[in-house]
């Protein structure tokens, strides 16, 4: 995965499973995230869909119906982005991240992301 951020602002860290509709990745945070760091990492999640070597920057401009489902306590995570829809360079996901030990759901949410190519 090839992001341009500061390596305290990386989140994902391995993808698992790629499809042409949803990608698996992991999540490791420094401490004990925020919705907002869920948030990110979901959007730093969407780099596992570009199997190509170019990198694309994308800008992250909307979150929305981000819900906290269970306790917050874990620092690792198993995300499961989707994409939605896209509109020429504006592309929606929706998203779960998962206790990676116990699977269950923690948060939930969509967020929209202006890819430019």
């Amino acid at each position: 995965m090839t992001l341009p951020h500061g390596a305290l602002l990386v989140f994902a860290k391995k993808v698992f499973v790629c499809t042409e509709d949803y990608v698996v990745v992991e999540c490791v945070f420094p401490c004990v995230p925020t919705l907002a760091m869920f948030l990110e990492a979901a959007a730093q999640c969407t780099s596992g869909f570009n199997t190509k070597e170019d990198v694309k920057m994308g800008f992250l401009t909307m979150g929305k119906d981000v819900k906290r489902l269970d306790d917050i306590v874990k620092t690792q995570y198993q995300f499961k982005v989707y994409k939605n829809v896209h509109i020429a360079q504006y592309h929606q996901f929706d998203f779960e991240a998962s206790c990676k030990k116990t699977g269950l759901k923690v948060v939930s949410g969509s967020f929209t992301l202006q890819i430019k190519v």
